[in-house]
C-alpha cells in the first residue's frame, strides 16, 4: 500500500487534503505537510525523512516545481534512496492528486507499472487545463 503526502506552502496541502477527502473519502494513508510558521523547513525535512524512511512505497505531491517543499522532498528521496518505489510529483493540481490517489490506494498497481501510471496521469492532467474568455460565445 502506498503512502501519499501533500507538501506545499501555507495551507495549500491541508486544502488539497480537505478537497481530496470530500471527493474520495478520508484515508489514513494520506497526509498533508504545510510549510508555514508552525512547520519550518527543518521540521518539514524531518517529517519527509521519516515518511520516506518508514514507508517503502510513497508518492509525494508538491505544490510548486522548484519550491522549497519540492526541493526538500526530492533531495531527501534522491540522497537516501530508501526505496525505488518512492516518487515526488510537483506542480500539481487537484485532478492529478485525485486520479493518482485513487489508482495507488484503491486499485492494484504493480511496482513495475507505477512510473508509467504516474506519467500517464500527468499527461492527462495537462490536457485538462484550459482557458476561457468571456468573448468566446
Amino acid at each position: 500500500m502506498y503512502k501519499i503526502a501533500i507538501v506545499g506552502h501555507g495551507n495549500f496541502p491541508e486544502g488539497v487534503l480537505s478537497a481530496l477527502s470530500l471527493l474520495i473519502g478520508e484515508n489514513e494513508n494520506v497526509v498533508a505537510y504545510n510549510l508555514n510558521d508552525e512547520r519550518t523547513h527543518e521540521v518539514l525535512e524531518q517529517d519527509v525523512t521519516a515518511l520516506l524512511k518508514d514507508n517503502e512505497k510513497v508518492i509525494i505531491f508538491a505544490d510548486l516545481t522548484g519550491g522549497a517543499p519540492h526541493q526538500i522532498s526530492a533531495r531527501i528521496m534522491l540522497e537516501n534512496k530508501f526505496s525505488e518505489n518512492q516518487y515526488v510529483i510537483s506542480g500539481i493540481n487537484l485532478g492529478l492528486v485525485v486520479e493518482l490517489t485513487m489508482k495507488f490506494l484503491y486499485s492494484d498497481i504493480k511496482d513495475e507499472e507505477a512510473a508509467a501510471a504516474i506519467q500517464e496521469a500527468i499527461e492527462q492532467s495537462r490536457s485538462m487545463i484550459m482557458s476561457m474568455q468571456s468573448g468566446m460565445v
